[in-house]
């Protein structure tokens, strides 16, 4: 159990500096966007690239890491979160938008990669303990929301000055080092060796998969989720700063406040989900969701972003953690890969469009209904659980006596 613990705090401190990394280039992106191009709905773009990243290569990724092993595949997100800081920084210099955009792309492969830390955590913990490990490892972000804009500040401080923002990506940089770091001391169980003459055994076929009920409604939860969180969260440095006035410091602050939001819940996420259920954890954070949406649309005084910000980050943490727990119930150890591999897909696919969509619907139909969109986006995923506890089975294959 040491080594178990001894693994999981490692993974957690990995996805520390996964998302303290994500969250400078989402808050810092928009805005080096839009002081490129000065238009608002191109501002956005650089980090809807990352989520186009993150979905693309979440399948490939969760095939390579299949083939050639977990260390392997975090390496190689790690090295393209090098690449991308230094990429940001000629992309500053050079004032060139599309060479920053390559740059957050770059950023979303290491998240695609990244994002299987939570689920190494189950592999590396005993079934019993695997909700609470999800929920652990989550739980590294509020270390990144505590950290990442004063790191940034630091780093914009003192290096490449009086160049804007250059010297924020220097942070993506240094960050990426330390990930290696951690990897490197992570002691995953050795993989099974097989013998010469053993077959893998086959992918499902895709429509066996998606039509699976866990699978769709444990996909769409945490789609749901990231939709609604990255929809509002890409925008709002936008709204805070271009629209309502304040300051930069004023939107880092509402995403600091934000992030930590997304990830403090973390330490009781997974007790509750093992005492009450995916499903019931799910439509919690749908409700807290909702009451965010209310509060955004009540104004746009900084006390209303905080506010709204925050209960989005709660509500996200439970939707994604129980969405990822009952991702067990879709698959069984040959499918694994297939299948998580394509949830990460449907999740960070469906984000990127939102992300994609944020700026320019910002411009076109607003702050208020952008908010009536992510309620929109809620009421069908109510539609989707009602469905799922109609239909599904009480005694899911190989986990008869699991709470779903």
């Amino acid at each position: 159990m040491d080594n178990v613990k001894r693994n999981i705090f490692l993974l957690s401190m990995a996805q520390f500096i996964t998302l303290a990394s994500v969250v400078t280039v989402i808050t810092y992106s928009s805005l080096v966007a839009k002081m490129m191009t000065g238009d608002t709905g191109l501002a956005t773009i650089p980090s809807a690239t990352a989520f186009i990243a993150t979905a693309a290569f979440a399948f490939p990724a969760s095939l390579f890491m299949k083939k050639f092993g977990r260390k392997r595949g975090f390496y190689f997100g790690a090295l393209c979160a090098g690449l991308a800081g230094i990429l940001a920084v000629v992309s500053i210099y050079l004032n060139n938008y599309y060479l920053l955009c390559v740059a957050t792309f770059s950023h979303g492969i290491y998240q695609a990669f990244a994002n299987y830390y939570r689920f190494t955590a189950m592999e590396v913990s005993p079934p019993s303990f695997h909700k609470q490990a999800v929920s652990y490892v989550i739980l590294g972000g509020v270390l990144a929301g505590l950290c990442a804009p004063t790191l940034a500040f630091l780093f914009e401080s003192n290096y490449f000055e009086p160049v804007q923002y250059a010297g924020t990506y220097c942070l993506v940089i240094a960050l990426s080092l330390v990930a290696h770091f951690l990897i490197f001391m992570i002691k995953l169980p050795p993989r099974k060796v097989m013998p010469a003459d053993h077959v893998p055994a086959a992918n499902p076929k895709l429509w066996d998969v998606l039509k699976r009920p866990a699978f769709i409604c444990a996909s769409l939860s945490g789609a749901c989720a990231y939709v609604s969180m990255s929809f509002i969260m890409t925008a709002t440095p936008l709204e805070v700063v271009e629209v309502c006035g304040f300051l930069v410091a004023d939107a880092a602050g509402v995403i600091q406040w934000h992030s930590m939001s997304m990830f403090a819940p973390a330490i009781i996420t997974g007790t509750l989900i093992a005492r009450f259920g995916s499903i019931k954890i799910i439509l919690s954070g749908m409700l807290i969701m909702l009451v965010s949406t209310f509060t955004a649309k009540a104004g746009i005084e900084l006390f209303n972003f905080y506010v709204a910000l925050i209960l989005m980050g709660v509500g996200w943490n439970f939707m994604f953690t129980a969405g990822t727990t009952l991702l067990e119930h879709a698959y069984n150890e040959d499918e694994k890969a297939y299948v998580q591999g394509l949830n990460d897909l449907v999740v960070f696919g469906l984000a990127a469009l939102a992300t994609l969509a944020s700026g320019f619907m910002l411009e076109g139909v607003g702050w208020d209904n952008m908010n009536n969109i992510v309620i929109g986006v809620l009421a069908f995923l109510i539609v989707v659980i009602l469905w799922f506890v109609k239909v599904r089975d009480t005694k899911p294959k190989d986990r008869a006596g699991s709470i779903i």
